[in-house]
């Protein structure tokens, strides 16, 4: 029998490849070499695309290497959904939330932080980098708070304390997450975050009452 006849590509879909390319390029550029080494034409290099096709997509470095990052994001997403089906059945409770903090918690202890980190240090003195790299990371916080209310179940999911207890957690992880990077002391970091599991609860309790006061005006 002839061989099927192989169906073109649409533009729209070369154009995809051409920017997933770009981005697992910068990706594993950022991995290997980290940020100061990461340029456009390394970028470029690496995806073998023309200079032409890397400014169409990304104009400018800043957009690549953030995109860079929320495509990063997007594969550990991925990665915590799969993980996501071994979690405990939501009428587990305590063991159900324990297991999902532990996710969360790998999303900070992994390649994609200490991307973020480098990111998060030049962008202190790059203005350009700076703009872009805020409003990306107000999306990622907004869709790791979304996912976490579909991990959670229905109990936890739609408590009122819920959103602020999570930027708590959020922000604990992030700090232990740079200790972790200077000190390798895994097992202190490791016990901090079993204490704030502990915690918890106690944290959604507090967090609702505290989301209910009324702001004093000064």
């Amino acid at each position: 029998m002839p061989e099927a006849a192989r169906v073109p590509r649409t533009q729209q879909q070369r154009r995809d490849e051409t920017r997933r390319a770009l981005l697992d390029a910068a990706v594993e550029s950022l991995i290997e070499v980290g940020f100061a080494r990461t340029t456009t034409l390394e970028v470029q290099r690496r995806a073998d695309v023309s200079r032409g096709a890397l400014l169409h997509h990304f104009p400018s470095k800043a957009e690549l290497l953030v995109a860079a990052v929320d495509h990063l994001a997007e594969m550990r997403a991925r990665e915590l959904k799969q993980l996501a089906a071994m979690l405990p059945e939501e009428r587990a409770g305590r063991a159900r939330t324990d297991a999902v903090l532990g996710l969360l918690w790998q999303c900070f202890s992994g390649t994609f932080f200490q991307v973020a980190m480098e990111l998060r240090t030049a962008a202190r003195t790059d203005p350009e980098l700076r703009a872009v790299l805020v409003t990306a990371e107000r999306s990622l916080r907004d869709r790791i708070v979304a996912q976490s209310r579909t991990l959670f179940g229905k109990d936890v999911a739609e408590h009122p304390g819920l959103e602020r207890a999570l930027d708590l957690t959020l922000q604990l992880m992030i700090g232990s997450a740079m200790s972790a990077v200077l000190h390798k002391d895994e097992a202190r970091i490791d016990d901090l975050i079993d204490d704030w599991k502990n915690l918890f609860p106690t944290v959604l309790t507090n967090a609702a009452a505290t989301t209910k006061r009324p702001k004093v005006k000064r």
